[in-house]
């Protein structure tokens, strides 16, 4: 792996999670896919844990800014551990080229949500005013 490319990569990815609290694998799944030719699978997995320090920092901010639930977070993460398990090893079972597909459809509904999203609360907001 080229090291600048990852780094450079992570960092963009920390940004981004840290900001918008968006998955870092957002933007690093289809990083390491296109400048670092790996495999969905193989960027997938790697992303998987590489989060764990975005996440990690990101939180560390929050909760001395008074921005966490510890409690919500607990409750979130054991439902994590265990549908983090299970769609890894679902994840294993698929077609890299499916799989890339599949992440794809996520990314892009994921995406027109948010949008459609901020576009009524511009909408909202402007006829308030």
């Amino acid at each position: 792996m080229d090291v600048v490319i990852g780094l450079v990569v992570g960092l963009v990815a920390g940004v981004a999670s840290g900001m918008a609290g968006v998955g870092g694998g957002v933007v690093m799944v289809p990083a390491m896919a296109l400048l670092l030719s790996f495999d969905q699978q193989l960027a997938q997995g790697t992303s998987a844990l590489a989060i764990v320090f975005t996440a990690a920092a990101a939180s560390v901010v929050n909760l001395r800014n008074g921005r966490l639930s510890v409690k919500s977070a607990a409750v979130l993460g054991v439902g994590g551990l265990f549908g983090g398990f299970a769609g890894a090893r679902f994840a294993t079972m698929l077609d890299p080229d499916v799989l890339q597909r599949l992440f794809g459809i996520f990314v892009l509904v994921s995406g027109l949500r948010v949008g459609v999203s901020a576009l009524r609360s511009a909408v909202v907001s402007r006829h308030s005013t």
